[in-house]
């Protein structure tokens, strides 16, 4: 590894810190701007809206848990349904309690003898990996901002989350 001198970056290290920095924040971050009204019991639920020519893409978090279902509700009762929902792979919650029991038989010396062991390991914490799901609507047929997401995630009752990016704050 080369030499830094105090209070430099390598060249070829400022690269790799950001990456490091970007990686521990996005670990670190909050919901995102866009909640319901009122969380469904079992789960919170937040999302963020990009807008590209042709596409409105919503990142929807659910803090691991899949999304079952996710429309546009245009005019109270139309729904538009995503030309993709692509989940990140996030697993749900994890950590907790894990106990374990081990038995070992061994011999030393000329007596012989025997050894028993037990154990319990308890991870320190549990952390919700960032499990979102992107759905993606053609422009065309989102029409006008603000959008009514409804989300169903799977064992939770639906809910509505208004996307409106001219909201302050979001």
């Amino acid at each position: 590894m080369p030499r830094l001198a105090p209070g430099r970056w390598s060249g070829k290290l400022a690269p790799a810190a950001a990456l490091t920095v970007a990686v521990t924040l996005a670990g670190c971050a909050g919901p995102l701007p866009f909640r319901p009204e009122r969380q469904p019991f079992g789960a919170t639920i937040s999302a963020a809206v990009r807008l590209t020519d042709d596409r409105l893409q919503v990142e929807i978090d659910t803090e691991g848990y899949r999304v079952e279902r996710a429309v546009l509700v245009l005019d109270g009762s139309t729904e538009v349904a995503p030309a993709a929902l692509v989940p990140s792979g996030g697993a749900g919650p994890s950590g907790g309690l894990s106990i374990g029991l081990g038995v070992g038989a061994g011999s030393w010396g000329s007596r012989g003898g025997y050894s028993v062991g037990t154990g319990i390991g308890i991870p320190v914490g549990g952390s919700y990996p960032r499990g979102t799901t992107l759905a993606v609507f053609r422009r065309d047929e989102a029409g006008p901002p603000p959008w009514r997401l409804r989300v169903k995630v799977v064992g939770v009752e639906p809910v509505d989350v208004i996307l409106d990016p001219a909201r302050p704050g979001a």
